[in-house]
């Protein structure tokens, strides 16, 4: 199996950090990390699809920034060669994954579609799914146990339960 098969591209460095050879690290909106990046193995792709290896020496975030340090790179001149590169983990790692999109979503209530998610909205406490019944009606219904029963992310349905008292 070719080595693009078994990886999974997650974001970029987008430039250096300091001049001991760290990069700020952008992660791809539609991904988060689930596991410790610390001493795991990384892929660099250059745009000649070139690939290089390191390890994660250190991983920390500074603010809403990602900062990663690679073994082997300790300066600020050898880091800017890897400026813009495309980064990529192994699937079989695990450090990632994916975020689901709701919108566009069937909303089925007692086996019978009532509606499409229109729009996905985080209030602080949980994410909460406004729904479009008919071309007048929308709702928002909160993304909780005592609402949702179940999200089949094959079949794009969300179901539903006790909403009669959201509308």
């Amino acid at each position: 199996m070719s080595l693009d098969k078994k990886l999974l591209e997650v974001g970029k460095l987008i430039s250096t950090h300091g001049i001991k050879g760290e990069f700020k690290f952008w992660l791809n909106n539609e991904f988060y990390l689930v596991d410790d990046l610390n001493n795991k193995q990384i892929f660099l792709k250059d745009n000649q699809n070139n690939f290089d290896v390191y390890t994660i020496e250190r991983f920390y975030q500074q603010k809403q920034k990602m900062i990663l340090k690679l073994s082997g790179i300790d300066d600020i001149n050898t880091a800017q060669k890897f400026k813009n590169h495309i980064v990529l983990f192994k699937i079989e790692d695990n450090l990632v994954e994916q975020e689901v999109n709701l919108v566009n979503y069937q909303v089925s209530n007692n086996n019978h579609i009532v509606g499409i998610v229109k729009e996905v909205m985080f209030n602080g406490a949980q994410d909460l799914l406004k729904v479009q019944e008919n071309q007048t009606t929308q709702y928002w219904i909160p993304y909780v146990d005592e609402f949702i029963i179940n999200c089949d992310d094959d079949t794009k349905i969300i179901y539903v339960k006790n909403i009669e008292r959201l509308k």
